[in-house]
Protein backbone atom coordinates (compact mmCIF):
# COMPACT_ATOMS: atom_id res chain seq x y z
CA UNK A 1 0.00 0.00 0.00
CA UNK A 2 1.65 3.78 -1.14
CA UNK A 3 1.51 6.46 1.23
CA UNK A 4 -1.83 8.32 1.34
CA UNK A 5 -2.33 11.43 3.19
CA UNK A 6 -6.21 12.45 3.93
CA UNK A 7 -6.58 16.35 4.71
CA UNK A 8 -9.48 16.04 6.79
CA UNK A 9 -11.51 12.72 8.06
CA UNK A 10 -15.31 13.40 7.26
CA UNK A 11 -17.08 9.96 8.20
CA UNK A 12 -20.71 9.83 8.23
CA UNK A 13 -23.12 8.10 10.26
CA UNK A 14 -23.58 5.34 7.06
CA UNK A 15 -20.05 5.32 6.74
CA UNK A 16 -18.85 4.58 10.01
CA UNK A 17 -21.28 1.87 10.28
CA UNK A 18 -19.79 0.08 7.26
CA UNK A 19 -16.12 0.41 8.86
CA UNK A 20 -17.54 -1.09 11.61
CA UNK A 21 -19.23 -3.89 10.47
CA UNK A 22 -16.31 -5.20 8.49
CA UNK A 23 -15.84 -8.43 9.11
CA UNK A 24 -12.30 -9.75 10.89
CA UNK A 25 -9.72 -11.01 8.97
CA UNK A 26 -6.66 -12.62 9.60
CA UNK A 27 -3.78 -10.05 9.92
CA UNK A 28 -0.50 -10.09 8.83
CA UNK A 29 2.09 -10.33 11.67
CA UNK A 30 3.07 -6.94 11.37
CA UNK A 31 -0.15 -4.09 11.82
CA UNK A 32 -0.98 -0.48 13.53
CA UNK A 33 -3.39 2.23 14.01
CA UNK A 34 -3.69 5.01 15.81
CA UNK A 35 -7.46 4.96 17.21
CA UNK A 36 -9.95 3.00 18.34
CA UNK A 37 -12.80 2.89 20.55
CA UNK A 38 -16.03 0.56 22.12
CA UNK A 39 -18.96 0.76 23.77
CA UNK A 40 -21.14 3.98 23.85
CA UNK A 41 -19.33 5.33 21.27
CA UNK A 42 -17.81 3.63 18.75
CA UNK A 43 -14.89 4.32 16.37
CA UNK A 44 -13.21 1.51 14.06
CA UNK A 45 -9.14 1.24 13.82
CA UNK A 46 -8.41 4.95 12.30
CA UNK A 47 -6.16 4.79 10.37
CA UNK A 48 -5.34 1.24 10.17
CA UNK A 49 -2.29 -0.65 8.46
CA UNK A 50 -1.84 -4.33 8.15
CA UNK A 51 0.88 -5.39 6.32
CA UNK A 52 3.93 -3.16 5.00
CA UNK A 53 2.42 0.53 4.21
CA UNK A 54 1.94 3.75 5.68
CA UNK A 55 -1.72 5.85 6.38
CA UNK A 56 -1.71 9.46 7.72
CA UNK A 57 -4.89 11.58 8.43
CA UNK A 58 -5.06 15.11 9.76
CA UNK A 59 -7.54 17.18 11.43
CA UNK A 60 -9.32 14.62 12.84
CA UNK A 61 -12.56 15.00 14.67
CA UNK A 62 -14.81 11.36 15.96
CA UNK A 63 -17.36 10.40 16.19
CA UNK A 64 -18.58 12.66 12.98
CA UNK A 65 -21.43 13.76 12.59
CA UNK A 66 -22.22 13.96 16.36
CA UNK A 67 -20.09 16.01 19.46
CA UNK A 68 -16.82 14.67 18.95
CA UNK A 69 -15.26 12.53 21.66
CA UNK A 70 -11.71 12.59 20.27
CA UNK A 71 -9.91 15.16 18.26
CA UNK A 72 -6.00 15.66 17.09
CA UNK A 73 -4.29 17.13 14.62
CA UNK A 74 -2.94 14.41 13.19
CA UNK A 75 -2.87 10.33 13.14
CA UNK A 76 -0.20 8.05 11.81
CA UNK A 77 0.17 4.44 11.48
CA UNK A 78 3.30 2.97 9.17
CA UNK A 79 4.38 -1.23 9.05
CA UNK A 80 7.56 -2.04 7.49
CA UNK A 81 8.99 -5.71 7.95
CA UNK A 82 9.63 -6.67 11.31
CA UNK A 83 8.80 -3.18 12.40
CA UNK A 84 5.54 -1.34 13.07
CA UNK A 85 4.74 2.18 14.50
CA UNK A 86 1.85 4.61 15.37
CA UNK A 87 1.16 7.85 16.61
CA UNK A 88 -1.54 10.42 18.12
CA UNK A 89 -0.41 14.42 17.81
CA UNK A 90 -2.51 17.29 19.36
CA UNK A 91 -4.71 14.72 21.21
CA UNK A 92 -7.55 15.89 23.05
CA UNK A 93 -10.45 13.56 24.63
CA UNK A 94 -13.63 15.43 25.52
CA UNK A 95 -15.34 13.09 27.85
CA UNK A 96 -17.51 15.05 28.84
CA UNK A 97 -19.87 14.27 25.92
CA UNK A 98 -20.35 10.41 28.05
CA UNK A 99 -23.69 10.21 29.93
CA UNK A 100 -21.54 9.50 33.05
CA UNK A 101 -23.46 10.95 35.83
CA UNK A 102 -20.34 11.91 37.14
CA UNK A 103 -17.84 14.82 36.03
CA UNK A 104 -14.89 12.76 34.35
CA UNK A 105 -11.28 15.29 33.12
CA UNK A 106 -10.56 16.13 29.98
CA UNK A 107 -7.43 14.44 28.18
CA UNK A 108 -5.04 15.93 26.15
CA UNK A 109 -1.60 15.09 24.70
CA UNK A 110 0.99 16.40 22.69
CA UNK A 111 2.16 13.40 21.27
CA UNK A 112 1.10 10.00 22.16
CA UNK A 113 3.25 6.91 20.02
CA UNK A 114 4.23 3.12 20.24
CA UNK A 115 6.58 1.04 18.52
CA UNK A 116 7.24 -2.35 18.36
CA UNK A 117 10.33 -3.64 16.77
CA UNK A 118 11.41 -7.06 16.32
CA UNK A 119 9.03 -8.54 18.76
CA UNK A 120 9.84 -5.45 21.94
CA UNK A 121 7.63 -2.79 22.78
CA UNK A 122 8.37 0.80 23.60
CA UNK A 123 6.21 4.06 24.19
CA UNK A 124 6.99 7.83 24.29
CA UNK A 125 3.88 10.41 25.77
CA UNK A 126 4.53 14.30 25.69
CA UNK A 127 2.49 16.58 27.59
CA UNK A 128 -0.05 14.50 28.80
CA UNK A 129 -3.01 16.35 31.11
CA UNK A 130 -5.65 15.24 32.39
CA UNK A 131 -8.30 18.28 33.52
CA UNK A 132 -5.39 20.29 32.66
CA UNK A 133 -3.03 18.88 35.15
CA UNK A 134 0.06 17.61 33.90
CA UNK A 135 0.92 13.66 34.14
CA UNK A 136 4.76 12.13 33.93
CA UNK A 137 3.93 8.89 32.36
CA UNK A 138 6.56 8.62 29.52
CA UNK A 139 8.69 5.64 29.21
CA UNK A 140 6.96 3.49 32.14
CA UNK A 141 7.35 -0.06 32.48
CA UNK A 142 4.59 -2.28 30.71
CA UNK A 143 0.88 -2.44 31.73
CA UNK A 144 1.23 0.06 34.38
CA UNK A 145 -1.93 1.08 35.89
CA UNK A 146 -3.02 4.93 36.40
CA UNK A 147 -6.06 5.72 38.16
CA UNK A 148 -7.29 9.69 37.53
CA UNK A 149 -11.01 9.38 38.36
CA UNK A 150 -13.81 6.88 40.23
CA UNK A 151 -14.88 6.14 36.77
CA UNK A 152 -11.32 6.68 34.46
CA UNK A 153 -8.21 4.89 34.44
CA UNK A 154 -5.54 4.43 31.89
CA UNK A 155 -3.09 1.55 31.31
CA UNK A 156 0.00 2.73 29.77
CA UNK A 157 2.48 0.96 27.91
CA UNK A 158 -0.48 -1.85 27.57
CA UNK A 159 1.94 -5.25 26.20
CA UNK A 160 0.01 -8.59 25.07
CA UNK A 161 1.46 -11.05 23.64
CA UNK A 162 -0.88 -13.01 20.61
CA UNK A 163 -1.43 -16.55 20.29
CA UNK A 164 0.64 -16.03 16.84
CA UNK A 165 3.59 -15.26 18.82
CA UNK A 166 3.12 -11.00 17.69
CA UNK A 167 3.26 -8.40 20.57
CA UNK A 168 0.70 -5.48 20.75
CA UNK A 169 1.83 -2.43 22.39
CA UNK A 170 -0.85 0.02 23.13
CA UNK A 171 0.36 3.32 24.22
CA UNK A 172 -2.58 4.37 26.36
CA UNK A 173 -5.89 2.25 26.45
CA UNK A 174 -8.51 4.04 28.53
CA UNK A 175 -11.07 2.67 30.65
CA UNK A 176 -14.18 4.46 30.68
CA UNK A 177 -17.17 4.38 33.42
CA UNK A 178 -15.84 1.17 34.44
CA UNK A 179 -14.85 -0.51 31.00
CA UNK A 180 -18.43 0.91 29.39
CA UNK A 181 -16.21 2.73 26.99
CA UNK A 182 -12.88 2.03 26.50
CA UNK A 183 -10.72 3.73 23.92
CA UNK A 184 -7.02 2.73 22.36
CA UNK A 185 -4.47 5.13 21.71
CA UNK A 186 -1.76 4.36 19.38
CA UNK A 187 -1.15 0.54 18.94
CA UNK A 188 1.37 -1.59 17.12
CA UNK A 189 1.99 -5.52 16.37
CA UNK A 190 4.51 -7.09 15.28
CA UNK A 191 6.43 -10.45 14.77
CA UNK A 192 9.18 -11.43 16.98
CA UNK A 193 13.44 -11.44 15.16
CA UNK A 194 13.90 -15.40 14.16
CA UNK A 195 15.57 -16.92 16.49
CA UNK A 196 14.63 -14.57 19.49
CA UNK A 197 14.01 -15.60 22.70
CA UNK A 198 10.61 -15.00 24.02
CA UNK A 199 10.71 -12.33 27.02
CA UNK A 200 8.36 -12.82 30.22
CA UNK A 201 5.77 -10.35 30.39
CA UNK A 202 5.76 -7.80 33.42
CA UNK A 203 3.19 -8.57 36.01
CA UNK A 204 0.88 -5.35 35.47
CA UNK A 205 1.98 -2.40 38.49
CA UNK A 206 -0.09 -1.43 40.92
CA UNK A 207 -0.91 1.92 41.40
CA UNK A 208 0.27 3.57 44.58
CA UNK A 209 -1.61 5.23 47.48
CA UNK A 210 -3.67 8.46 46.33
CA UNK A 211 -3.59 7.76 42.78
CA UNK A 212 -0.02 8.56 41.96
CA UNK A 213 1.33 7.26 39.28
CA UNK A 214 4.39 5.18 39.82
CA UNK A 215 8.07 7.09 39.18
CA UNK A 216 8.85 6.51 35.78
CA UNK A 217 12.30 4.73 33.96
CA UNK A 218 14.01 7.03 31.90
CA UNK A 219 14.24 5.18 28.71
CA UNK A 220 16.20 6.97 25.59
CA UNK A 221 13.42 7.78 22.78
CA UNK A 222 12.58 9.49 19.78
CA UNK A 223 9.51 11.49 18.71
CA UNK A 224 9.17 11.01 14.61
CA UNK A 225 5.67 12.30 13.77
CA UNK A 226 4.57 13.30 10.76
CA UNK A 227 1.34 15.83 10.26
Amino acid sequence: MSPRTTGVLACTAAACLVFAATPATAAPAESAYALAASGLVKIPRTPAVSGPGKESLASVALPNPGPALISARALNAEVTPGHAKSSVAGLSLNLGVLPAGVALPGLSAEVIKSECRDGKGSVSIANLKAGGKAIQLDQVPPNTTVPLASLLELVVNKQTENADGTLTVTAVSARILGKTQTLDIASSTCAKAPGATPKPTKPAEKPRPGGKAPKPTPVSAHLDVTG
